[in-house]
């Protein structure tokens, strides 16, 4: 008798132990989900961490001078990114002993020019991409507006740094992406996505660092991006705000008999 109520005894200490553990368990996650701040304040720190909106709202168009280097295919080239509002961007890489390969849109169409595959018109998921990568305001500042869904899925390690992992989801085409903020700077220091292209789709990282200073907004000057087998960096030597002619995104000659009337 004294055995069977010890065995109750022990048992009911371990259901009450348990649930103890249990409880703290859950209180626990719950206090570190609580603890995590919003999406929302993550990327108003990155913004007053690069100027401010006030800075940001003024700038209509921005240039960047840069050098983008492929090293596995031995490539060095020069490139010339503008992007200007409300949704209009062009880039110009140009690559020795091959030319010069052009992407871009007005806002409208989006295209490609290059002396390997020739010129053509962007459509479906590759042209929804080009819009979005042309949203100036929503490249700098991450509005909440041009999303369906912000989500801080909590801190990770990422690029040497202890980051915010913000899950973002785009309206209209629904793309996702994950931005990463360090919580030392409040900077934003990289991204996860997948990239539509020729090629087909391909999962690209992509770490930015080496911040400076360009007429009162900070931005990176150094990218690294990996794109399936290919790795990539760009490396910014100037950059120019509200500095873009119009005529900057206008549509290449070789492009324009595409465009059906």
């Amino acid at each position: 008798m004294q055995s069977m109520r010890f065995f109750r005894s022990t048992r009911t200490v371990a259901r009450g132990t348990a649930l103890m553990l249990a409880t703290l368990v859950l209180g626990s996650a719950r206090l570190s989900a609580q603890s995590l701040p919003s999406p929302a304040d993550v990327i108003s720190k990155h913004v007053a961490a690069i100027g401010g909106k006030a800075a940001i709202e003024k700038v209509t168009s921005i240039r960047q001078i840069a050098q983008m280097d492929m090293p596995a295919m031995g490539i060095t080239a020069e490139a010339d990114f503008a992007i200007g509002a409300p949704n209009r961007m062009a880039t110009k890489i140009t690559i020795p002993q091959m030319g010069e390969m052009l992407t871009g849109t007005d806002g409208t169409i989006a295209w490609s020019s290059n002396p390997m595959q020739g010129s053509r018109l962007m459509e479906g998921k590759e042209l929804e991409q080009m819009r979005e990568q042309a949203d100036l305001t929503g490249s700098l500042m991450f509005p909440a507006d041009r999303f369906s869904s912000m989500t801080n899925e909590g801190v990770v390690d990422f690029a040497g740094e202890k980051a915010y992992k913000i899950k973002m989801v785009r309206k209209g085409s629904g793309n996702e992406s994950w931005q990463y903020f360090s919580l030392a700077s409040g900077l934003n220091i990289g991204s996860e996505s997948t990239t539509t292209s020729e090629m087909g789709t391909l999962q690209t990282t992509t770490i930015v660092k080496d911040y400076k200073d360009f007429g009162g907004i900070k931005f990176p000057t150094r990218s690294e991006a990996n794109m399936g087998p290919q790795a990539m960096v760009i490396t910014i030597k100037d950059v120019q705000i509200n500095n873009v002619p119009a005529d900057a995104f206008a549509v290449p000659a070789a492009v324009q008999p595409l465009i059906k009337k």
